[in-house]
């Protein structure tokens, strides 16, 4: 086990160097000038180039990438701000919070709410129940989180009086964003739940423990759910992978200070350094999520943990064997 969790670990150095590579590349060939974005089209051709220079902008592409790698590694430096003259990393560090939480939140909703209606839909497959929530899912797989988010702030926040309306100043500010993305990403696993589940009520051993006189709240929780959880794990990963990185819309449409909400500014006034720092920061978190998604696997299936006690077991093995 915790030689497949190094091997894992090791796995990603290629993946995040070739998202760097591919966003570095991107930003590269962007059109448009930061130099002239920061100090204004009024700039002498002087300023601009002195400007460039200060930030290596005038070197080749492959020698500003290797310059960009090198200070990551090395210092864990991700530069410096174009727009704000900050350091990107504290940048990162004081928006990537608010992000997190959101994330967490919204996979907290998705995959109660999913699950339970999943589960629900399967113990009632074919009857007017599971229709109904049949249909919820799609218009939640389909509904744009923007409009979704508006008819939040709207009701809850306009009319009601429930909830602020945007900003990020307490636990009260979490609810209608973590809500509006939370209805959007269940409707997915609604979906993988009540599919996962009718796949394993067919199976024999349902058969078997029917036959023995099981009650049915049994069958469902230990024989049935116990098996389907596979995809839903995947389906839950996916999700707070999604809302962490797809967190840009609702961030925009409750007016929260994220990672989101940086990485639009960072875009529209060509801060390079920012951008890819947002991504690169990004992709460590979904490669995070998808390793403990993997462990996670191991934890909740025998049958996964006997295959990485099978491989160790096949390596001692050898080992012994060429000693």
């Amino acid at each position: 086990m915790l030689r497949y969790f190094l091997k894992r670990i090791v796995a990603l150095i290629p993946v995040l160097l070739a998202v760097s590579f591919l966003i570095f590349t991107m930003m590269y060939l962007t059109p448009g000038d930061p130099a002239t974005m920061v100090l204004g089209d009024q700039a002498s051709p002087e300023q601009l180039a002195e400007w460039r220079a200060a930030r290596d902008l005038d070197k080749p592409f492959l020698q500003q990438f290797g310059s960009y790698i090198w200070k990551i590694v090395a210092h864990g430096d991700f530069g410096i701000s174009y727009k704000t003259g900050k350091n990107v990393t504290q940048s990162l560090l004081e928006r990537f919070p608010t992000t997190f939480v959101l994330a967490v939140a919204t996979c907290i909703i998705a995959s109660v709410l999913g699950v339970l209606l999943g589960i629900l839909a399967a113990n009632r497959q074919n009857t007017w129940v599971d229709s109904l929530l049949r249909v919820f899912g799609m218009a939640g797989v389909s509904m744009p989180i923007f409009w979704l988010g508006l008819l939040m702030i709207m009701w809850f926040a306009v009319k009601m009086h429930w909830f602020p309306v945007s900003g990020w100043k307490g636990p009260q500010y979490v609810v209608l964003p973590a809500v509006t993305m939370g209805l959007t990403f269940m409707a997915n696993l609604l979906r993988t739940t009540r599919s996962s589940m009718l796949d394993c009520v067919r199976q024999d051993y349902v058969t078997t423990a029917r036959a023995k006189g099981q009650k049915e709240s049994v069958i469902t929780y230990h024989h049935v759910l116990m098996n389907a959880l596979i995809p839903i794990i995947t389906a839950a990963g996916s999700t707070f992978g999604i809302a962490l990185c797809g967190a840009v819309v609702t961030e925009q449409t409750f007016s929260i200070p994220g990672l989101g909400t940086l990485m639009v500014s960072a875009i529209s006034t060509r801060d390079y350094p920012l951008v890819r720092g947002s991504v690169l920061l990004l992709a460590v978190s979904f490669s995070v999520v998808n390793l403990l998604m993997d462990m996670l696997y191991a934890a909740v299936d025998p049958r996964v943990k006997a295959q990485f006690a099978a491989k160790g077991g096949k390596r001692k093995k050898k080992e012994t064997a060429e000693q």
